[in-house]
């Protein structure tokens, strides 16, 4: 990748991510429902101790057990065990612990019950700790209590988002109450709501929508991933230790992001392991960012990047294994000092090399080339040079990391921007590590894996000719059947000697295609009582062939030179060519055998599965000796008007297609993976249809039942005297079966027809 890449897909990112700044800095769950209650808005009573009583009606504001927190005027507010007055306080830095205090929040809110109409209420809550329960007027509807016999917490549940669904029959017209149970360490700040915003409560279906961390999960996926691959590349190559400051930066802040997602409680439910792992990777990415950035400029690490390590190490280290108190003391000195090690990263050991560098090359350049000024050369510089795409990077990260120590120290809201810029700095980086391998080396590599690419195409271009010459050579040269190669609208391109005769295309130029090229139906009889032309018919075989591997068989009859028509069966096969498609096609004429000849009568019973196919198949099989008593154009006609019954029973019945949906279907080209898709859902695809026939010398009967339910038939049937035009373009196989067939009987329901055809004495015997 060339420099100038690396720098816009580094300015794409940073674009992205501004974007990803501007929608995230407000966390405002979106209304979108009649149902939308904000509980910032509403006043809320705090009560030392607990009991059920207290849940179930609206506390008195003249009593003074209650403290009461009014909304704010710019809505959002925090209330933790620490807002509250006459609890014990700690001195900053103690490892004096509490025994856990009980208290009771209570909001009451009213609401019109029509406002929860058609949708699943939830509740949605920026943070709640440490242990707690929720109840809606009296009744619970979430626990996460973890206590032993003596009172004291045994698991911690101080979490982020909390969000689920609440049973709308608890809700009650007018005024509601949603009250609060809390236990937790006075003097641990994550107890209450310690976060503040936002809490609503709206359609579940939002709060899900809202809450959907894929793309946060994907993101320290990633970030995990690029730390691994360039600590395998520093055990590699151990002279380039940027890799391995980078490597373990990435994994850091993959692992840091992970911790606070709310996902993380499904794995690690106790939030003190996660708040642990949180805080200790936070405190050693600014180090491995300042190392890095370091070794890749000027290859080693600075005497301020060494002791800002030792500090951050120190600060993980309590963090670890001292009082929760205590870890929060640790990360508001870490928020105080972070300044100073932001400003160290982006102001020396960016900022300043860089301009340092810049005007050493200026200084070089300036007597020779001239062309720039010093800005000239710095903004070169920041374009065209590692150290320079670094400084975009890190400026990014720089002003989000500021906002977000100003966040968690005055502001509370929990946005996290760094996020962003981290993102930004990270992806940036590997392109910029990615830039710096040899282009020597990424060549080879190109050529090697190219080379051996072309020779596995060759070699399978080799076999694939070898294998489909053998094939050509024995269907064309191998059997007496006529072999036919055709172009995907059924011109003929190549035959064998059988087919030339078979199909008269003495004298026939094949070399190549034109519009005087034959096409296959141009040699076929075409039944003027069919509704579909020999044109419509294979344009529908195209399609079929083109969606599918399997070869199709087609009942069909050859003109002759004398006028007369010869029965065969049209086995075609599609090859896949880089030009397209292409048809092979055998002949099989119609040879009639001596059990043909000396069939009398016969009856059976199929059972298929919806496919054309075995719709073309089993009409074929039971009008095969139908010609025994009858004409074979009228045999024929009878076979295609069975088909029609049979693919009615198949797309109407048992896919319960209707007719506007398979002309949609049909007019974008795409009626064949509309099939499939009707026959792969789990409502239709165990349906069949089943088929009987029964023919003697004196008729044939023919019944066809589908599955599915049925339609008004006799509607239908009354319309056939005055038929309109949408009947006209929707039932024509019906129309050709009535004509076809002596009587055309349906049951009552709908699903099932049978055809009955009486042979007459001038039929064939």
């Amino acid at each position: 990748m060339r420099k100038t890449d690396t720098y816009k897909v580094l300015l794409c990112t940073l674009y992205i991510s501004v974007f990803g700044v501007i929608a995230e800095a407000s966390p405002r769950i979106p209304q979108k429902s009649n149902f939308y209650i904000d509980l910032n808005t509403l006043p809320v009573y705090v009560h030392p101790g607990f009991s059920l009583d207290l849940t179930k009606t609206a506390p008195d504001r003249q009593d003074p057990s209650w403290h009461i927190f009014e909304p704010t005027a710019e809505g959002p507010r925090i209330i933790r065990f620490l807002e509250i007055p006459e609890l014990p306080k700690r001195s900053f830095l103690s490892f004096k612990t509490y025994k856990p205090a009980e208290y009771t929040f209570i909001v009451p809110f009213d609401l019109d019950l029509s406002r929860l109409d058609k949708i699943i209420p939830g509740i949605h809550l920026a943070a709640l700790g440490d242990n707690w329960e929720i109840y809606l007027n009296g009744t619970r509807i979430r626990s996460e209590m973890h206590l032993d016999n003596s009172g004291n917490i045994i698991s911690h549940r101080s979490y982020r988002d909390v969000y689920f669904p609440i049973n709308p029959v608890l809700f009650v017209q007018g005024q509601n109450i949603l009250a609060f149970r809390v236990i937790g360490e006075p003097n641990n700040p994550p107890v209450g709501f310690f976060f503040s915003q936002p809490y609503v409560l709206t359609d579940y279906a939002v709060l899900e929508n809202f809450n959907n961390d894929v793309w946060s999960f994907a993101l320290c996926a990633i970030y995990v991933f690029i730390g691994f691959y360039h600590l395998v590349l520093y055990l590699f190559r151990r002279q380039d230790r940027y890799n391995l400051f980078y490597g373990l930066f990435s994994m850091v802040l993959g692992l840091y992001l992970a911790a606070r997602l709310h996902s993380a409680y499904l794995i690690v439910p106790d939030s003190e392991y996660l708040l642990r792992i949180e805080f200790a990777s936070l405190y050693m990415v600014m180090p491995l960012v300042s190392a890095f950035i370091e070794v890749l400029s000027i290859n080693k690490t600075r005497w301020g990047t060494r002791i800002m390590a030792i500090y951050n190490i120190l600060l993980s280290a309590f963090t670890l294994f001292t009082p929760l108190p205590f870890v929060h003391d640790i990360l508001r000195i870490w928020q105080i000092s972070a300044l100073g090690m932001a400003l160290y990263i982006f102001v020396y050991a960016v900022l300043w090399d860089f301009i340092s560098t810049g005007y050493r090359r200026w200084k070089r350049n300036a007597a020779s080339q001239g062309k720039h000024g010093f800005i000239g050369q710095l903004g070169h510089d920041l374009v065209h040079t590692p150290l320079g795409n670094i400084l975009i990077g890190a400026g990014f990260l720089f002003f989000t990391a500021i906002f977000d120590i100003l966040d968690s120290i005055i502001f509370l809201k929990d946005i996290v921007l760094s996020r962003y810029g981290l993102f930004v700095f990270t992806i940036g980086s590997a392109l910029i590590l990615a830039n710096r391998y040899g282009f020597l080396f990424k060549q080879l590599n190109y050529a090697n894996a190219n080379l051996e690419n072309r020779l596995n195409e060759l070699n399978a271009a080799k076999a694939t000719a070898e294998r489909n010459e053998r094939k050509y050579r024995s269907l064309f040269n191998g059997t007496n059947d006529p072999i036919v190669l055709l172009d995907k609208e059924f011109r003929f391109k190549e035959c064998n000697t059988a087919a030339i005769d078979y199909f008269n295309l003495e004298g026939i130029d094949l070399s190549y295609i034109s519009e005087k090229t034959p096409k296959l139906y141009d040699k076929l009889y075409e039944d003027q009582r069919e509704h579909i032309s020999l044109a419509e018919r294979f344009a529908e075989i195209a399609e079929r062939l083109l969606h599918s591997s399997q070869p199709i068989e087609v009942q069909a009859q050859l003109r002759s030179p004398l006028g007369d028509f010869k029965s065969c069966t049209l086995r075609m096969e599609s090859i896949k060519t880089p030009e397209g498609i292409e048809i092979l096609l055998r002949v099989i004429p119609d040879n009639r055998d001596d059990l043909a000849q000396a069939f009398i009568e016969g009856r059976e019973h199929f059972e298929i599965e919806n496919t054309l196919s075995a719709a073309d198949d089993i009409s074929r099989h039971v009008c095969a000796n139908l010609s025994k008593y009858m004409p074979q154009e009228d045999a024929n006609f009878a076979m295609v008007c069975v088909r029609e019954i049979i693919i009615n029973a198949i797309e109407h019945g048992n896919l319960e297609i209707t007719f506007d949906e398979k002309s949609k279907a049909q007019r974008e080209r795409r009626y064949f993976e509309f099939l499939q898709e009707r026959k792969d859902n789990p409502a239709y695809k165990d349906r069949r249809v089943q088929v009987e026939y029964s023919i003697t010398p004196q008729r044939a009967l023919f019944r066809i039942t589908d599955e599915g339910k049925g339609f008004n038939h006799k509607k239908f049937l009354e319309q056939v005297a005055n038929p309109n035009p949408e009947i006209l373009e929707h039932g024509r196989g019906l129309f050709m079966t009535l004509a076809a067939f002596d009587r055309v009987v349906y049951n009552d329901k709908g699903n099932q027809v049978t055809l009955e055809k009486r042979f007459n004495s001038a039929a064939k015997s």
